[in-house]
């Protein structure tokens, strides 16, 4: 089990029910990350609800989020993300609720970046969606750049220099995960 997994909160109400949502992996050939997701949480003994955002309604998102411990928002394509986020309004519902501690949020990938204040830095010329604005759900008030050691440390290193961002960004391999409790977030490895 990944370290950081160990660190949702352990809420009292049963059964522990998680939200998985495998938008940003939609437009991808192959997604075998979506399902090992799946079977983490479900290792874990939470009852897993998926909610693709691509064809959610406000009520959809809703209905699903009622009553859940845990979101868990996959990577994938961020703008594309982003773009089904506000469509369903997942972003006016799911934001408040982790403000509130109501919900835990976890994010891989372009999930994690969905979290921070701006998706700008990881937008691609491939990525499939389009929005007007790249901001993100604010939960945190950092940009996670994720899979730096894909050959993107580089890359991530120009994006944590520019003196034009607003926002501090955070690089991360792919076996790291940044957590967040209140005002206090460290980068965690996995064991």
């Amino acid at each position: 089990m990944p370290a950081w997994l160990g660190s949702l909160p352990v809420l009292p109400v049963l059964p522990r029910r998680a939200v998985l949502v495998p938008t940003a992996a939609n437009p991808l050939p192959s997604a075998p990350f979506v399902r090992a997701a799946a079977e983490l949480l479900g290792g874990e003994g939470l009852a897993v609800d998926v909610l693709d955002l691509e064809g959610a309604s406000g009520d959809d998102v809703r209905r699903v989020l009622d009553g859940a411990q845990v979101v868990f928002v996959t990577g994938g394509y961020p703008v594309f993300l982003l773009e089904h986020v506000r469509r369903s309004g997942f972003d006016r519902l799911a934001a408040p609720a982790v403000a509130d501690g109501a919900l835990a949020y976890v994010g891989i990938s372009a999930g994690a970046a969905l979290a921070g204040p701006d998706l700008r830095p990881l937008q691609g010329a491939d990525d499939p969606g389009a929005v007007d604005s790249t901001a993100g759900l604010g939960l945190v008030p950092f940009v996670v750049l994720p899979h730096r050691n894909r050959g993107r440390a580089v890359r991530h290193d120009r994006l944590a220099g520019d003196p034009a961002r607003t926002w501090p960004v955070i690089s991360i391999n792919d076996d790291q995960a940044v957590s967040v409790v209140g005002d206090i977030f460290e980068v965690l490895d996995s064991r």
